[in-house]
């Protein structure tokens, strides 16, 4: 198929079109990856191992308040009262760290499980320890339970290892603890609190039917509701912000292979040698006039007070130029050099005999050029 005939608007038609055709290609492409074929992300949307939509449904189907939050963190309401945050994948929002803080103080319970610790955790003073040992692998290991409401008895975790959950506050409490360290923490921020999670795994949907996963879950996400709502953050996920295709495209899994594709392609227009727009004209070479030279010349002799050797220059070349296109005889130039050769013997030269002997013999030369054989039958 040739483009060359197609008008413009048809052109841009065409590219508008295979633009869309990517977007929606990138975005079928992240869904396909994202199902049950795969891990997919951390969100309530995904069915995947690393998701949480078994939770989510399983909580909507027990009756429990749960929605999806999908607003920055500066909307939420008093009416909610138990917060939860999966492993964010976006930014936070200028003020939304404070705003949450706001919210936590008055009153609210904030649940976030991120490995390593994400800025949210930091934000509270939370972060990890930096020792722990090696070999992980995931294995039935005694879990030691802190006394309290996250607990309701015995449980049985299994965890393929985590980062030991610590604090700069002195006043965090461990309420549960294995040998990779801390795996459940809270800290009190003025009427509300902070509940972090070491290992975000140990309640997706892979490993919430392992062992007493989804009691622990529940005693979570159930001990501090109320009356309240409980919200999933989906904000920081993508989901409920406005972004672009290019911003979308970046964060997909598909950027590299697409990106790879790209650049073959572009290797291959490359080689194929085809342009956008109408072909130019080639460039012409542009040369000289031979009175640059003479002028430029005549001013290095006049400051040197040598105008009779560039009169003599000059002749010499001319005769030199004559002989090369054979006009050495033609019987004009030879008048002109003639001339120019008695006004050389004549005595001192000035200023206005050198430039004008100087055209007179380019003259002859270029009249002599002209009437020559050659240039008659071109």
């Amino acid at each position: 198929m040739r483009f060359e005939g197609w008008p413009a608007w048809l052109k841009i038609a065409a590219v508008c079109a295979l633009g869309f055709l990517l977007a929606y290609g990138l975005v079928a492409l992240e869904a396909w990856q994202a199902g049950a074929q795969g891990k997919g992300r951390p969100t309530t949307h995904s069915a995947g191992s690393s998701g949480y939509k078994a939770l989510y449904l399983w909580l909507k189907t027990l009756g429990v308040p749960a929605e999806r939050w999908e607003k920055p963190f500066g909307d939420l309401s008093p009416l909610t009262t138990v917060v939860v945050v999966f492993q964010p994948e976006v930014g936070l929002d200028p003020g939304e760290l404070q705003a949450l803080e706001n919210w936590v103080r008055q009153g609210g319970t904030l649940i976030v499980s991120a490995a390593p610790p994400d800025m949210i955790m930091k934000h509270f003073g939370l972060g990890e320890d930096p020792v722990s040992p090696e070999g992980r692998r995931e294995r039935r290991h005694k879990v030691l339970f802190q006394p309290g409401p996250y607990a309701q008895g015995p449980r049985e975790i299994l965890s393929s290892g985590h980062p030991g959950l610590t604090s700069s506050k002195p006043e965090m409490v461990v309420h549960a603890r294995d040998e990779w360290g801390g795996l459940i923490g809270s800290l009190r921020e003025g009427k509300g609190r902070v509940i972090a999670v070491a290992d975000p795994v140990l309640f997706t949907n892979g490993s919430l039917r392992k062992g007493d996963h989804a009691r622990l879950a529940l005693d979570l996400l159930l001990c501090h509701l109320g009356d309240g709502a409980l919200m999933v953050d989906e904000y920081h996920h993508g989901y409920g912000r406005a972004t672009t295709v290019v911003g979308h495209f970046l964060r997909s899994r598909a950027s590299e292979p697409l990106l790879q594709g790209l650049v073959f392609l572009m290797v291959l227009w490359l080689a194929k040698g085809r342009r956008f727009g109408s072909p130019r004209p080639m460039a012409v070479k542009g040369y000289r006039s031979s009175m640059e030279f003479v002028k430029a010349m005549a001013q290095l002799f006049q400051r040197g007070h040598a105008r009779g050797y560039a009169l003599e220059r000059i002749l010499g070349f001319v005769e030199e130029e004559a002989r090369r296109l054979l006009v050495d005889a033609d019987q004009g130039l030879r008048k002109t050099i003639h001339s120019a050769r008695q006004r050389l013997r004549g005595g001192k030269v000035t200023d206005g005999d050198l430039l004008g002997e100087a055209r007179g013999l380019y003259a002859a030369l270029e009249k002599a050029k002209r009437g020559s054989p050659g240039e008659r039958k071109r």
